[in-house]
């Protein structure tokens, strides 16, 4: 049987997704679990298969991960710490999960990140990043392809301001130096037009906003409808939380 297991975690406690030789990451522990309580016999044997490929500091509370087991695997790979499932699904023998209609990527910027900037230019920012542009000075270059089309960038105000993107697929840090632009065209310390220029394959230096304000919210599939996994201790670290912000606001 194939199963679809979508996953969160969190990313400070990990360094990346990928699995490494002696380094704790979020593929590795899973397939470590996986393997001690004999669901699978390797990676390779279950035809083990994931959506992204976060960075070492990056959350979610969405990745899709798959693979073939006799039995669902969704409340043993619960038990890891810093690691939750919050659905899962039977899925065909064919099934990728990098084969999906799109992904969201949040980013949250701290009120430091936001001190002194003008929201509307933020918005005039985002902007120049929406469609289909060259994002070779955007994305850390692995040799993939850094044409690519973004479909959406909302920016959610509040408390805490949220960024929101969307698109089929995403490049090696590309939403973290997108921000990183966004903030410094918003606090007028680029140009505008050096970004158009950028979009268009004129190289730009870039730096990336930091990994820890990123999370993958959901990975979409038009042909798979998940069970939702309720994760106990998911929810009591939101009543924690939410006691802690309690007081503080007292």
């Amino acid at each position: 049987m194939r199963y679809a297991i979508r996953i969160g975690y969190d990313g400070r406690y990990f360094n990346g997704f990928s699995i490494q030789p002696d380094i704790k990451t979020v593929e590795g522990e899973i397939i470590k679990k996986l393997k001690e309580t004999k669901l699978i016999d390797g990676r390779k044997e279950a035809s083990f298969q994931y959506a992204s490929r976060t960075d070492k500091g990056v959350s979610a509370f969405g990745n899709v991960i798959s693979l073939n087991t006799p039995s669902n695997p969704a409340k043993i790979i619960n038990e890891i710490e810093n690691i939750w499932v919050t659905g899962y699904a039977e899925v065909g023998n064919s099934f990728n999960p990098r084969h999906a209609s799109w992904k969201r990527y949040r980013y949250y910027l701290t009120k430091e990140m936001t001190d002194g900037i003008d929201i509307g230019m933020l918005r005039k920012a985002a902007e120049l990043f929406e469609g289909e542009h060259d994002y070779s000075s955007f994305c850390r270059n692995d040799g993939r392809y850094t044409i690519r089309k973004i479909d959406a960038i909302d920016i959610i105000e509040g408390d805490t301001i949220k960024i929101d993107f969307i698109a089929r697929s995403f490049l090696w840090q590309q939403v973290r130096r997108i921000v990183w632009a966004m903030l410094k065209a918003a606090a007028v310390e680029i140009d505008m037009e050096k970004i158009k220029n950028a979009l268009n394959g004129i190289k730009l230096q870039t730096g990336a906003a930091p990994p820890e304000n990123l999370v993958l919210m959901e990975v979409h599939y038009d042909n798979v409808s998940f069970t939702k996994f309720i994760s106990d201790k998911l929810v009591l670290k939101r009543e924690m939380m939410n006691d802690a912000i309690g007081l503080i606001e007292k």
